[in-house]
């Protein structure tokens, strides 16, 4: 099983403020799934995320540490928590000879894939994950289950944490799926 250490990040929405981690995860054969901290990702891209958590279908941005050290976005702010295990190697990868204590908060993570889990989760009959597809369909020709699940999706974001560019826009796309959903809605009447 391939390893390699990556830059996680936990998306919230348009900001780049998530939690945050560096430390060693591993591939699948395909790379389709990826294992860290004993949670499973799969690749998804999305606007808020490249990959999914497949428990929970949280959205993370997976990404190779960055040689310059600077892992989180130029906006984003926050600690971000280092294996204690990798430090080593991370440090030779940034060339630097210590972390910087103002970035880093020092943690032990999980470095064994959890691949008994990842069968069983897998196995489930689980509910789909949300077709982000559905976003960029023109709100008139979505069904009505996919404009619920559409705006049910948008009502689940931190709109007061976005930055304020991407905020009007939003709230505009919310109004806009809430209008046709109501619009519907009177038609049945």
């Amino acid at each position: 099983m391939k390893s390699e250490i990556v830059y996680i990040e936990k998306s919230n929405g348009s900001d780049h403020d998530g939690e945050a981690w560096i430390g060693k995860c591993y591939f699948s054969k395909t790379g389709s799934s990826v294992y860290f901290n004993g949670k499973i990702f799969r690749k998804e891209k999305s606007f808020s995320g490249n990959h999914f958590d497949i428990e929970t279908d949280e959205n993370y941005w997976i990404s190779k540490v960055k040689k310059n050290g600077e892992d989180r976005h130029r906006f984003g702010k926050g600690l971000i928590n280092i294996d204690k295990l990798v430090i080593k190697e991370y440090l030779e990868i940034i060339n630097q000879e210590k972390l910087p204590k103002n970035k880093f908060v020092i943690v032990e993570l999980i470095n064994i894939p959890n691949l008994q889990k990842s069968s069983e989760i897998e196995n489930e009959k689980h509910k789909a994950t949300f077709d982000v597809s559905i976003t960029h369909k023109n709100i008139k020709n979505l069904t009505d289950k996919e404009l619920e699940y559409l705006f049910e999706y948008y009502n689940d974001f931190d709109i007061p944490k976005m930055y304020k560019k991407n905020r009007k826009s939003f709230i505009e796309e919310i109004n806009n799926v809430k209008s046709e959903l109501e619009k519907r809605q009177s038609n049945l009447t």
